[in-house]
């Protein structure tokens, strides 16, 4: 191990609860799957767990959104009255604008508060996958690397003694006799080698993905040097280290990375693009629209419409950019989120709309008698 020096991965909290918690348990029983492996398995339970844990915060989100949704409605008269009446006047309108926001305690941080702590959770887990992915990687070039050199080293002994016994009645020199042993001797070595290297490597799958730990694209299922350093995988000095991966990762590059085969075939991308759009989309129509400018124009009020619809897909586009660049149990975990929380939003809004006609009526037989 001393020929490469391999800069360890830390792991941050969720990352040691990723890879030393989860994933050693699951691989004591979840290898013989034939269609996912271990960490496939362990990015759903850790899904699962952590939408568990944070369904309070999504329950209290969407009362809040509702909230501020109810009381834009009530406002917007009250706001549109003080547009007419301030006319161009910009600092008036604002300081009637802020009135009736105190009036009906509305909060405009208040609104954006559920916006910031989801993407506060998502850059956490974020940095924790990609721990524990960068870790996985390094171990298990780490444990290839012993492989290999341990193969070659007790191989290239037993060959060299035997063709140094063969070459002995020949007319060669000593130094030839030497060279000649050397090079058939590490020949065998490296075959044997990359044969024993080849048959420890176990891909982690995922339906047609080859490796989970790199995205569902056209690359490569085995990274090279430059993509093991410059994508995030795993980190090496490639100056001193590339001619080392290489020669280590040679068989495994050669029977995976064969011209024309991709890692995967953009399903989950898709997938997870396509959900976050209609979650954004569900979210959206729940939340309240922007209260109205003073000397805004219908062309304006429009661009106005448009920017906000337009920020619905900001997200969705953001996944899409994580999805092809990362790894696939991040995609996995983007594509698990997304359906849950589209799950949940359609859920939810159903009992609030029945919750919603049940108060309609109460109040109209109320209003009535």
């Amino acid at each position: 191990m001393d020929a490469l020096m391999i800069c360890a991965t830390d792991l941050n909290l969720i990352g040691k609860f990723i890879y030393n918690v989860l994933y050693q348990w699951i691989q004591e029983w979840g290898s013989g799957i034939s269609w996912i492996g271990p960490f496939g398995i362990t990015v759903i339970l850790f899904t699962l767990m952590l939408k568990l844990i944070t369904s309070p915060f999504d329950v209290w989100q969407k009362s809040l959104t509702r909230k501020n949704a109810k009381i834009m409605e009530v406002m917007q008269p009250e706001l549109e009255k003080a547009q007419r009446q301030c006319g161009d006047n910009k600092e008036l309108y604002m300081q009637k604008q802020r009135e009736i926001f105190k009036k009906h305690n509305y909060s405009m941080f208040a609104s954006c508060l559920p916006m910031i702590i989801t993407l506060a959770i998502f850059i956490t887990v974020f940095s924790g996958f990609n721990s524990a992915v960068k870790h996985y990687n390094s171990s298990v070039f780490e444990n290839l690397q012993v492989v290999y050199e341990d193969t070659f080293n007790e191989a290239y002994s037993d060959a060299y003694d035997s063709e140094r016994q063969s070459l002995a009645g020949s007319e060669l020199s000593e130094t030839e006799k030497d060279t000649a042993a050397n090079k058939a001797a590490k020949a065998i070595a490296t075959a044997l080698a990359e044969e024993k290297v080849l048959e420890s490597y176990k891909p982690e799958r995922i339906l047609l993905t080859t490796n989970i730990f790199m995205p569902d694209t056209w690359a490569k299922p085995i990274p090279t040097a430059e993509d093991y350093a410059g994508k995030g995988i795993g980190k090496l000095n490639i100056a001193t280290d590339k001619t080392i991966y290489d020669r280590v990762m040679k068989p495994i590059m050669n029977e995976y990375n064969k011209p024309g085969v991709w890692n995967g075939y953009l399903i989950f991308p898709i997938l997870a693009f396509i959900l976050n759009i209609f979650s954004s989309r569900l979210m959206g129509s729940q939340t309240a629209a922007a209260p109205p400018m003073p000397g805004q124009t219908e062309e304006q009020k429009k661009a106005q419409e448009s920017q906000q619809k337009m920020m619905t897909y900001m997200m969705p586009v953001m996944m899409a950019v994580f999805a092809f660049l990362y790894s696939t149990a991040f995609t996995l975990y983007l594509l698990l989120n997304s359906g849950i929380t589209t799950a949940f939003n359609l859920i939810y809004n159903r009992v609030a709309k029945v919750k919603d006609a049940k108060e309609k009526d109460r109040y109209l037989s109320t209003t009535i008698k």
